[in-house]
């Protein structure tokens, strides 16, 4: 009894799994056969799940409305490798002064660094393009570097880690003659690897679906990340292309389903795990 009890257990959550699964993957599938299908079917009444006519003319078109998207491809590529590396090593070395460091005020100002959390990012544009605009670096990769190179989320998460590195591995290293950056790179960093994957493929996707700062920004078609470049095409020659849109759409979400795919068992729920043995 208890067996087909926990059969049916089984298969209800399955279906209910299997349910969410298809909801949250149809979105892309839709944009994959849109990215394939005649403008002209994209809109139809009822909507083709599948294709009448598989054509490659929304790709084809690409060069005729992205002038640039080889090069806003790969500015957004290199922004997103670049940033979340910078991500990792300033928040990780905050995080780890935060947990393995005592100093006079540490308390109040890890509560600052928590406070700016509630302030919406949104609302510190204003103040951070005044400040990119009086150091001159506007429409330069730098004005959307450097607001991303720490945050108090990351600074958070890697103190939490720091937490589970063992204090007496510290200490056998200061032993051995390493300092505290030493400590900190060669015994503290390796414990918590898991948690830097998870972070960079989190800073790696934030940077690279990232549209609304590098909008503001960036002016220079060439400079343009390929979100920005995306939505700037709306309108162009007295139309929206949309099919050459999902096809946009598709490039921006590959990489995404990529990393999650090849990297997704190093994203674990015990990232904060740590211990000594001997």
């Amino acid at each position: 009894m208890m067996n087909k009890k926990r059969k049916i257990h089984n298969w209800v959550i399955g279906i209910l799994l299997g349910a969410i699964a298809a909801i949250s993957l149809f979105p892309f599938y839709w944009n994959l056969v849109s990215a394939f299908k005649p403008v002209s079917e994209i809109f139809t009444y009822p909507p083709s799940l599948i294709p009448n006519l598989f054509t490659l003319e929304n790709f084809q078109r690409l060069p005729v409305y992205f002038p640039c998207f080889v090069r806003n491809i790969l500015n957004s590529f290199l922004l997103a490798v670049i940033i979340p590396v910078l991500q990792l090593f300033f928040n990780s070395l905050a995080g780890y002064a935060f947990a393995k460091f005592r100093f006079r005020g540490d308390k109040i100002l890890f509560g600052a660094v928590l406070g700016t959390m509630l302030i919406p990012s949104t609302a510190g544009y204003i103040p951070q393009f005044l400040e990119m605009s009086r150091l001159r670096l506007t429409d330069t990769y730098l004005a959307i570097i450097l607001p991303a190179m720490a945050g108090a989320f990351g600074v958070f998460l890697f103190r939490q880690a720091m937490y589970s590195v063992p204090d007496e591995l510290l200490e056998a290293s200061r032993m051995d003659g390493a300092g505290s950056f030493r400590s900190y790179w060669l015994v503290a960093l390796p414990l918590i690897r898991p948690m830097m994957i998870t972070v960079y493929i989190n800073g790696f996707i934030t940077t690279w679906n990232d549209y609304f700062w590098p909008f503001i920004v960036l002016s220079t078609e060439s400079k343009l990340t390929f979100p920005v470049a995306l939505a700037g095409i709306q309108g162009q020659m007295f139309e929206t292309p949309w099919g050459t849109i999902m096809v946009g759409a598709l490039i921006i979400s590959v990489p995404t389903l990529i990393i999650y795919a090849s990297l997704s068992k190093y994203i674990v729920p015990d990232i904060f795990a740590g211990g000594i043995k001997g």
